[in-house]
Order: C-alpha cells, then structure tokens, then sequence
C-alpha cells in the first residue's frame, strides 16, 4: 500500500507516519508540505490512500481538487475544524471519504484508519494498544 501525506506541519507528518507504520510496517509512505506537491507528486505516482490537511495554503480549492482525486484514491482529511462547520459539509459533499479531526485522540486516529489496512485488522490490537 502507498500512501501520500500531505500536511504543511512537519510534526503531523511525521506523527501520521508513525501512527501508519504501526499499522502497517511495509506501507510506502510519501510526505510533502503543500497542495502544489499534491498535484505534482499525484502526476507522477499511484496512491492508494491520502491523508491531506484541510488548512494548507490552497486550500480553498480542495472540492475541485477532491472530484478530480476520488476516481483515484481514497481521501481522508485531517481537520481542525469542527465536524458540524460548512467548510465540513461542502467536502464532504464533494465526496471525501473521511474526516479525522485533530481534537481526536492517538487511539481514534488508529481507528479511523484502519480501515485502510483490512489484512492486519485482526492482529493489531495488541501491536497498538
């Protein structure tokens, strides 16, 4: 599986990325810092999952950006916004797959995404606990 994170924290980045490789040790996983690299990086290589922050530069124009990216990837947004906000609503009908919100903790952030990764489901309990 290879999965594209796309935030402008390094931070967050890394922490995803440690998150995912408990998850999946043998994930590729590639990191860049603004919507611009999204769309170069997604000209250039297969994702099978992205995890994009809701409030990089740019992002103003995620819905025309999420239409073009759902016949390709599955998309899960990482936001700071609150779950019941406009902004939510409108990517949401533009057609993301999932909303993780930053006030969620280490262990709902897991949840959320394993669903990703449905061939380790079974043993992943006790590896992340």
């Amino acid at each position: 599986m290879r999965v594209l994170i796309a935030d402008d924290e390094q931070i967050i980045r890394f922490g995803l990325k440690s998150v995912l490789k408990g998850l999946c040790p043998n994930v590729i996983i590639n990191e860049v810092e603004s919507l611009d690299n999204v769309v170069s990086i997604l000209t250039e290589l297969h994702f099978d999952l992205l995890i994009l922050d809701i409030q990089m530069q740019g992002g103003d124009e995620l819905e025309n950006l999420i239409q073009f990216l759902m016949r390709e990837v599955k998309l899960v947004i990482f936001s700071g916004y609150e779950p019941t906000s406009p902004r939510i609503k409108s990517l949401r009908k533009a057609g993301v797959d999932q909303f993780i919100f930053k006030s969620a903790s280490l262990e709902e952030i897991k949840l959320s995404l394993r669903e990703y990764f449905p061939d380790r489901t079974e043993s992943l309990g006790k590896q992340i606990s």
